[in-house]
């Protein structure tokens, strides 16, 4: 097999232990087995962030750039936006600046396994109507357990980490899955046709859904490669600001993929959710998130964006929506006590999967 030339896109991102997490991850990108000259490791910090990390890289691993690891490129984010989105939008450019045909995207708070690369090259090779390969994601503090093993995409615009805690011992694989995590996913360049990866309005949180369905939409493929493992220091976020995003961006995801008939006949049990998370954001203490979010419905601006976004969805959209929908979810299995609910898992369950069973038979 001849080798493409790939970019793995790591964000350096002052984090509360960043030192020790690219330590880390720069050892273990030392091992990597894939050929070294077919790989441009690209490093992008925000410019407008403190500390800033550039001095400290350079002082401690630029200059093993092209031995002990591959090619490095320092890029900065010298925008406004220093979002996931953004920040990986920026590596992007730099990825096809040099080349690449891949890229791979690679969180600052992870561990590779020397072969992460090349299985999940090798899977996309097999088939040139994959889109993204997500890698094996195990959770670092306890490295038989899964973090993700796929991501599971929910009809009413909600994602959560499928296997989650589950020893990766005897656990079921699926090859094509709801949508693919940002933090470790190879992404096929010339699927996406020119554009970037990420919405950058998304800022964080479901812009990898977003990617996921873009691409679905279109008619690629999005599967896991079990061979490809990362170890992923993961916890979920604790500023309450993740639940405005998770929220908007979960309704901006439902309004620009949905055909007017898909929407009309989820309507009934998305406007129950809602009303069910405003009981729960009140009774959990983030009521002012959820009102920040439902506020942005009556703003002008945010349908703008919604209308630019069908727009060109749906003038390349090749799928119907039975198709983009076939690996949707009912059930939500969230990660996090915060955000865990009996209500939701012995109620709220059942009644979406009943709902979902009839709503999937007249979907077009």
């Amino acid at each position: 097999m001849t080798y493409p030339k790939v970019g793995i896109i790591y964000l350096n991102f002052p984090t509360k232990n960043w030192e020790r997490d690219i330590d880390r991850a720069m050892r273990s990108f030392e091992k990597l087995n894939y050929p070294k000259d077919k790989v441009e490791l690209i490093l992008v910090e925000p410019e407008k962030t403190e500390p800033r990390i550039k001095d400290w890289f350079f002082k401690n691993w630029m200059f093993k750039s092209g031995t002990s690891l591959p090619n490095l490129h320092y890029v900065f984010n010298s925008g406004d936006d220093i979002g996931f989105s953004a920040n990986n939008n920026v590596g992007l450019a730099k990825a096809r600046e040099l080349g690449c045909e891949y890229v791979h995207l690679t969180n600052e708070d992870t561990e590779v396994d020397p072969d992460y690369l090349i299985r999940a090259v090798e899977t996309a090779e097999s088939n040139p109507k994959i889109a993204i390969v997500q890698s094996l994601i195990l959770l670092g503090q306890d490295r038989d357990q899964i973090n993700t093993a796929g991501n599971a995409y929910h009809f009413l615009g909600f994602g959560y980490s499928d296997g989650y805690k589950q020893p990766v011992s005897g656990f079921h694989f699926q090859n094509e899955i709801g949508y693919a995590s940002g933090a470790a996913a190879l992404v096929r360049l010339s699927a996406l046709e020119g554009e970037k990866l990420f919405d950058e309005k998304f800022f964080m949180y479901h812009e990898d859904t977003d990617l996921s369905l873009r691409l679905r939409s279109r008619g690629w493929k999005i599967v896991l490669e079990p061979a490809s493992i990362v170890w992923h220091w993961y916890e979920f976020g604790k500023s309450k600001n993740v639940f405005y995003l998770m929220e908007r961006n979960r309704l901006a995801l439902v309004l620009s993929y949905y055909k007017i008939w898909t929407l009309v006949i989820i309507a009934p049990m998305a406007c129950v959710m809602d009303l069910a998370l405003i009981v729960f954001s009140l009774k959990n203490g983030w009521f002012d998130m959820k009102w920040k979010q439902i506020k942005e419905i009556f703003d002008p601006n945010f349908w703008k964006w919604i209308k630019a976004r069908r727009m060109v969805i749906h003038a390349m959209r090749t799928v119907s929506d039975k198709e983009l929908l076939h690996l949707a979810v009912a059930d939500i299995r969230f990660q996090g006590d915060s955000v865990r609910n009996p209500v939701l898992e012995y109620i709220g369950n059942p009644v979406m999967r009943a709902y979902w069973w009839m709503v999937k038979k007249l979907l077009v």
